[in-house]
Order: C-alpha cells, then structure tokens, then sequence
C-alpha cells in the first residue's frame, strides 16, 4: 500500500506546485495581455472610422455575431458612427471583424482583427488589402459575387468571404435598426 501512496503524494505535491505556478503567471500576465487587447481594438476602430476624434463607451450586445457596438464622435461630441465588433465562423471558428458603419447604414471601413484560424494562403488572406477595402461604402446587403453581390471572394476561400460579407450585413442591419435616424436610439 505504502508503494503506491508515497508516488501518488510526489504526484499531488508536484500538481500544487504547478498550478500555484500556472495561476501567479496568469495573475502576472492578465494586465499586459488585456492591455494589448485593448490598444489593438483602439487601432481597429481608429482604422474603420478614421473621422472619429473620441470614441463613446463600448455597448456589450451579444446579439446574432455582434459583440459590441462603440460610438464614433465628432470633436463636438455627437455620433458620427458605430465601431461593431463581430466574432463569427469563416471556414474555422475564431473570425474576428470590426466594422465602421455610419449613421446612414454605410460600411466606412472593415479592420481583420484576427483570421488566424483561417486556412493559411486561402481564408488568412481576408487580412490582406485588397480584399478587406471592398467593403468600405457598402450598404443593405453585401454579397460575394458568386452570390450576386459586388464582393470579390478570395479565390479558394469563399466560405471566409461569404462569411466576412454575411457580418458586413449584420452590421449594417443592426446599425440601421437600432441607431440610424428613424432608429430605435
């Protein structure tokens, strides 16, 4: 009995340890780490709504894909716009979108915040320019072309693009039902 009890407090002793070691590294972590998070969403809505002076306390709305929803202000402080913030499934889990939508329901412009999961040289290329810049000064619904829309899919990826399109319309729709003139706000 003692041989298997010796092992099995080793085994419970180096378990503690680890975990009180796991748990001050994520104590010591946790504030850069959200520090950084913070710092790349600023940059994500500065780069959708370049207009914007200031920027309104975030709307956390877990509604469909959208996550948050940020006022853009002018200097004066009024809205010009919304920063909405998209957490949806391209090809993998793990797309993260930031729309720019102005108060006429237009899409200002479309930051990748991460595609990471995306298929490497297929659905990561939604990061790249020349595909992200087609959706600034779309409005109602945005589709690829394969689907009658004015969107170029990536070639190969076509799931990530009907994805990144699909958002751009639900973003559009929010913006207009819930903050657009004749809106609920």
């Amino acid at each position: 009995m003692s041989n298997i009890v010796k092992p099995a407090a080793v085994l419970l002793i180096i378990c503690v340890i680890a975990s009180a070691l796991l748990g001050y590294v994520n104590m010591i972590t946790a504030a850069p780490i959200q520090e950084q998070s913070d710092k790349a969403k600023q940059e994500s809505m500065t780069a959708v709504l370049p207009d914007a002076a200031s920027f309104g306390e975030e709307t956390e709305v877990n509604e469909g894909s959208i996550t948050t929803v940020t006022p853009a202000l002018d200097s004066d402080g009024n809205a010009i716009g919304y920063a909405v913030a998209i957490n949806t499934k391209g090809f993998s889990a793990g797309l993260e979108l930031m729309y720019g939508v102005d108060l006429e329901g237009t899409i200002t412009g479309l930051s990748i915040v991460n595609c990471s999961n995306e298929t490497p040289g297929l659905g990561a290329n939604a990061a790249k320019e020349s595909f992200y810049s087609q959706f600034a000064g779309k409005s109602g619904e945005v589709k690829v072309t394969k689907d009658g829309g004015e969107i170029e899919a990536l070639t190969g990826a076509t799931i990530t693009s009907r994805a990144v399109a699909a958002a751009a319309t639900e973003a559009i729709s929010y913006i207009t039902e819930n903050y657009a003139e004749g809106g609920a706000d």
